[in-house]
């Protein structure tokens, strides 16, 4: 990492505006980078200068480890705190609680714990009441679940500043070329449908209305609270969006005369009428198995509008949303992609749509990597007296003619090396990584005295270890499938790129091949250095970082 840029944590990292604000910031920090999914999963580019690291913020004891794994790496200057939870169904979730209020709990106690400079919290304009204009100086006064953590979230906010300068920023509703805003995703997928009935529905008088902003935009104005920090006041509240309100009504029409190139006459439809076609609808949904996103809590707001006066920000942070990528001009750019792209349209959407609220692939990750380092001591040697254990049925890519002059320290570091690369593979969720080590798995084998099914071998040894070793352990019970497809299918690629490696050297001259067994072996050292890398990887959870490797050279 480049230490002289200043440091920056992340959180929300894997979610839409942490994916884009990413890209905005990377080269001019040191990015901490949380989220619950992996880097390839988020779509994230790999950068010498982004660590990632895949935890839950509301993991208080996981936070504490944060907070020394940080400071060994130069410390950091910013906070953002992206991470919340919202869904549409406006139940009061148990994710309320632990992601938006103990999680901001958490991620303040780290900012203090290092001395930021600055911690940003991610409100929401949306949780202020709609009627009255929503200024800086409005209260999140909204009866929402997702309102009344934001609520709570300031309040935690406006605490620590004591200790954490703060900024809290009220975004609006925030979209991007693709839309991946689920309200408006439903409202265009029902306009521009073609159906008779439902592509001219608008609720009420079509003046439900809200403010938007644009994802890169949004991550400009984050930029910008940053770079006017020390020029800001201990506490202060800003309005991400831009003054006024878009109605349904004029989006509908801005939508259908770009998509059908005509004017088309809208049916309003009274509230009154919208609660039975929402039941219906529901209904049919639940026999479908699916879950429809309109619910009947949205009627109060039909004919509502959220309505904002951001002057204080602008002059404040002398930042404004771009003219260009307001929704109005830009709605044109989210139809051309939904015509030329409807598969990639509908995926990115409908991924927004979705909520895992139970996190399980997060679940089986730490509780299979917790137990898979408390249980290693005992795995390698097991699986080393095996491999040394000339009667041991099966071992026929063993020679064992050989056993006897085999060096039992480097034998133990290559299994060593195996396991910590399994290890490493199911902790950063990255498979692709098990490639960049395979050309080492693969020969070093050859090199030690054995025949190259060696590797082989090991990994399916060490999967059975995991699965059999973890399988009737009480917080397994449930996950136990998804456990055995999770080690198994890293052991089976690992195990497949390890036999493609031994396999080209198969085609290789006899003579090539001669003189690579005759090179010298390597030092237990050597492969002490590439395990290091691995555990560099399993501490901080780095994904898609390319690293080298020390016994492949030229």
């Amino acid at each position: 990492m480049e230490y002289t840029l200043p440091g920056l944590i992340l959180t929300g990292a894997s979610g839409f505006v942490g994916r884009n604000f990413i890209k905005a910031a990377t080269g001019k920090f040191r990015l901490f980078c949380i989220g619950r999914r992996s880097m390839e999963e988020a779509g994230v580019h790999p950068d010498d200068n982004l660590r990632w690291i895949q935890v839950d913020i509301a993991d208080r004891e996981k936070m504490q480890d944060l907070v020394k794994r940080v400071r060994d790496r130069g410390g950091v200057d910013y906070v953002v705190n992206l991470a919340g939870y919202y869904d549409f169904t406006n139940q009061d979730h148990p994710e309320y609680t632990r992601t938006n209020i103990q999680g901001t709990r958490n991620m303040l106690e780290v900012a203090k714990a290092l001395g930021v400079k600055r911690f940003l919290f991610a409100s929401s304009q949306a949780a202020c009441p709609f009627g009255p204009v929503v200024t800086e100086e409005t209260l999140p006064d909204a009866d929402i679940p997702y309102a009344r953590s934001k609520r709570a979230g300031e309040q935690l906010v406006r605490e620590y500043a004591q200790w954490v300068p703060g900024a809290i920023i009220r975004i609006a509703a925030v979209f991007s070329d693709w839309c991946e805003y689920p309200p408006l995703y439903t409202l265009l997928n029902n306009w521009l449908s073609g159906k008779l009935l439902e592509s001219h529905i608008i609720a009420g008088h079509g003046l439900s209305a809200i403010p938007y902003i644009h994802v890169q935009d949004l991550a400009q104005c984050l930029l910008r609270v940053i770079e006017k920090s020390d020029e800001l006041e201990r506490l202060c509240i800003f309005n991400a969006g831009p003054d006024g309100t878009v109605s349904h009504l004029e989006l509908f029409r801005i939508a259908t005369q770009y998509y059908y190139n005509k004017n088309i006459q809208p049916f309003f439809v009274s509230k009154w009428l919208l609660g039975p076609m929402i039941v219906a609808r529901q209904l049919l949904a639940r026999l479908q198995g699916r879950q429809p996103f309109e619910q009947l809590w949205m009627l109060q707001y039909v004919d509502q509008q959220l309505v904002a006066d951001s002057s204080r920000t602008r002059s404040t942070l002398s930042w404004r949303p771009t003219l260009r990528k307001s929704i109005t001009r830009r709605l044109v750019f989210l139809i051309e992609n939904m015509k030329k792209n409807p598969k990639l349209w509908q995926e990115w959407n409908e991924a927004m749509l979705r909520k895992e609220t139970d996190r399980p692939h997060l679940v089986l990750h730490e509780l299979l990597c917790d137990a898979l380092d408390a249980a290693r001591d005992s795995t390698l040697e097991s699986i080393t007296r095996q491999l040394l254990d000339t009667d041991q049925p099966g071992l026929h890519a063993i020679d064992s003619q050989k056993i006897g002059s085999v060096d039992k320290i480097l034998l133990h570091s290559y299994v060593r090396l195996l396991y910590q690369l399994i290890v490493t593979v199911i902790r950063t969720k990255n498979r692709p990584m098990m490639q960049q080590y395979a050309h080492t798995i693969a020969f070093l084998p050859m090199m030690v005295g054995f025949g190259s099914g060696l590797a082989s071998y090991c990994l399916y040894d060490i999967g059975e270890f995991m699965i059999k070793r973890f399988r009737d352990r009480p917080q397994f019970k449930q996950l136990t499938p998804r456990a055995d497809e999770y080690v198994t299918i890293t052991i089976r690629m690992a195990v497949d790129q390890i036999e493609d490696q031994a396999e080209l050297s198969r085609l290789q001259s006899p003579v090539m091949l001669e003189g690579f067994k005759q090179m010298p072996l390597p030092e237990p050292g050597e492969l002490e250095q590439v395990m290091g890398q691995l555990e560099d990887l399993c501490s901080e959870a780095i994904c898609g970082k390319s690293w080298s490797n020390p016994l492949v050279q030229g």
